[in-house]
């Protein structure tokens, strides 16, 4: 994975990112509002076991965003108080390949939750 070498690289990169994570928020809000329409018309012991595990997974989901956002805007305020010179092989965000491994785990993470919610609520 290539790490972007300019300043406005990275804080293009973070701000790309943090776009992301507030996309990712809004679609969970989207699905936990769409599972609330379903759990009124649910008696069904079962669909109801898969509405309470949506429910947990729509928090920590959330609580993860939380933390990621707030992980790119610290890494931001770190870039832009320290104004790092790069050269090729700084990094002035601390871990740049830890932070866009996170993103790519984060991204992967939310995918498969979205495609299980969407095959739940489609055999509604």
């Amino acid at each position: 994975m290539e790490v972007p070498t300019q300043t406005s690289d990275l804080q293009a990169q973070l701000l790309t990112w943090k776009g992301e994570v507030d996309e990712v928020r809004n679609n969970i809000r989207s699905m936990r509002s769409r599972l609330e329409e379903i759990v009124p018309l649910q008696v069904d012991p079962e669909r109801m076991v898969g509405i309470e595990h949506f429910q947990n997974q729509f928090i920590r989901q959330l609580e993860v965003a939380d933390e990621m956002f707030h992980d790119l805007k610290q890494s931001a305020k770190s870039m832009s108080n320290t104004n790092p010179v790069i050269i090729h092989q700084d990094r002035p965000i601390a871990d740049y390949n830890t932070m866009q491994d996170r993103m790519q785990v984060f991204h992967k993470l939310h995918d498969e939750l979205k495609g299980e919610f969407n095959q739940f609520e489609s055999f509604g």
